[in-house]
């Protein structure tokens, strides 16, 4: 069921992305309500379709995905979405797309960047959705400015760890809400645009809202930067240069981890193969396509293979191996002798750390080294930053569990962020009016869990749940360590303050 809207102003609402815990299945809704001599006048568009990742834990057997819900945006009648904007390409924003086209749901007009829209291309190709079904395209860049109904939505790059990801500037004649999507302020990017920071303080006081990415809220100071990853990664191979053979696993959908591997190898003169699963592949292609040329980067200083059997023989076993991968192929022969490994995920390679010690191999991981990891997500200091250049807007925090908002407030309100209270949950509805936020209604929140069959496809209503500890997602971080990170963090403020 759908709130009858009958108050003029932007409502916001998110459908997935406001998680009781896990991190995943984004998705917002926003309609600005007008009026006009006669009526009232609705203009919908729908931010993201992500799929949420820990669907085994959600009980259905034979599910294959779990959904936010966006079928009343879909159905006609006055809430009709007019437009989906897709922020950037990682499944967690983008695959829930697919599913409702294999469904045989008709969507609006999509509008995402050039690599999102490549990496729907493989999603169409691997579940086979016809031509007819698809939706048309429409591509964007940074500083478009895009009218659909009453809205205007204006395009700010930013920067993550993939190629066009963006923020969206939401424009009504009731709020102006900037959505950042996934994003980080560093701007020292190897491969793509970096967030737009002039365009953001030519906006400073005119923004209401923030529709925040708090992911990595929880970490004090400034995410990673691109440049120090690529420091670490290079300084890491000079101290250890007595091993000819690097392993560098990076994770499939994050291409800045790719180009920095291969850069920090360039420097030392290393050769590069690129090794990995099937998906690894898929996403390495994509790369190239993209415009990312490593032969020419290359310039014949080293060599690249692109897979091991490809002449791993020539590169007298000096070489650094990219890719996505648990096991470590006995063609690479490594021994605790000749090779060494650089671990940039936190969880994902926990097979290969079992590899590396069966095998005596030395290596270093984030978890000791931070740095190594290409982190997508805002820290503290970040949106401290965010704050301090829009003029103090209203925060809406999203992308992180909700008891991380929760426990963020005292500290928040302490450093100056003004935080909307209660933390919003999903399915909840909320009208913006300048800076004025208010709940004015709530729905049970469900995700739609996908199970596909030779007689029929379906779609089960399920109520969304903690799911920590279960399923495929086994960790986030506690409310209990959360809880006390931001103490200390809050502490350390207060005496800094008093001196």
């Amino acid at each position: 069921m759908i709130e009858q809207l009958d108050k003029i102003g932007l409502y916001w609402q998110p459908l997935g992305g406001n998680n009781i815990d896990q991190i995943s299945g984004h998705c917002y809704r926003y309609t600005d309500c007008s009026h006009n001599s006669a009526a009232f006048l609705y203009t919908t568009i729908i931010v993201d379709i992500g799929k949420f990742d820990n669907y085994q834990a959600l009980g259905i057997e034979g599910a294959s995905a779990a959904l936010p819900d966006i079928r009343p945006f879909l159905s006609g009648g006055a809430y009709q979405a007019a437009a989906i904007f897709i922020t950037h390409s990682h499944p967690d924003h983008l695959n829930g797309l697919v599913h409702y086209l294999k469904l045989g749901y008709k969507l609006p007009p999509v509008y995402m960047g050039r690599y999102s829209a490549m990496i729907l291309e493989d999603l169409y190709a691997e579940f086979e959705i016809p031509l007819e079904q698809r939706p048309e395209i429409r591509l964007i860049q940074d500083g478009d400015k895009i009218s659909v109904g009453t809205l205007e939505i204006e395009v700010l790059a930013s920067s993550h760890t993939c190629f066009d990801s963006f923020g969206l500037v939401i424009k009504s004649a009731s709020a102006i809400v900037y959505h950042t999507g996934d994003m980080k302020l560093d701007s020292s990017t190897y491969f793509r645009k970096p967030t737009n920071l002039r365009r953001l303080q030519e906006l400073a006081g005119k923004i209401d809202a923030v529709v925040a990415d708090f992911y990595g809220i929880v970490e004090e100071g400034f995410a990673i930067k691109e440049v120090d990853t690529f420091k670490r990664l290079v300084a890491l191979m000079k101290s250890h240069r007595r091993y000819s053979k690097i392993f560098i696993p990076v994770y499939p959908t994050h291409p800045e981890m790719y180009i920095i591997a291969f850069l920090a190898a360039l420097k030392l003169r290393k050769n590069v193969v690129f090794y990995g699963s099937e998906d690894f592949y898929s996403y390495l292609h994509r790369i190239i396509d993209y415009g990312i040329d490593f032969e020419k980067l290359a310039n014949n200083r080293i060599r690249v293979l692109y897979h091991p059997d490809g002449g791993l023989t020539e590169l007298d076993n000096n070489y650094v191996v990219i890719g996505t991968y648990n096991y470590l192929a006995e063609v690479f022969r490594p021994t605790r002798k000749d090779s060494y490994g650089i671990i940039t995920a936190k969880t994902f390679f926990n097979p290969l750390k079992g590899q590396f010690n069966i095998r005596s191999i030395q290596f270093t991981s984030v978890d000791e080294d931070p740095k190594l990891q290409g982190f997508g997500h805002g820290f503290l200091g970040d949106y401290e930053k965010l704050n301090q250049i829009l003029g103090r807007p209203l925060f809406i925090p999203t992308h992180c569990p909700r008891f991380v908002i929760d426990n963020f407030r005292e500290l928040g309100e302490f450093i100056g962020f003004r935080l909307l209270t209660p933390a919003a949950h999903n399915k909840e509805l909320y009208r913006l009016n300048g800076k004025e936020c208010i709940k004015v209604g709530t729905e049970l929140a469900e995700w739609l869990v996908v199970r596909y069959d030779e007689e029929k496809n379906e779609l089960i209503p399920v109520e969304q749940k903690a799911t920590s500890g279960q399923g495929f997602l086994k960790r986030t971080i506690s409310n209990r360590r959360c809880a006390r990170r931001f103490k200390m963090i809050l502490n350390r403020r207060r005496q800094a303050k008093e001196e």
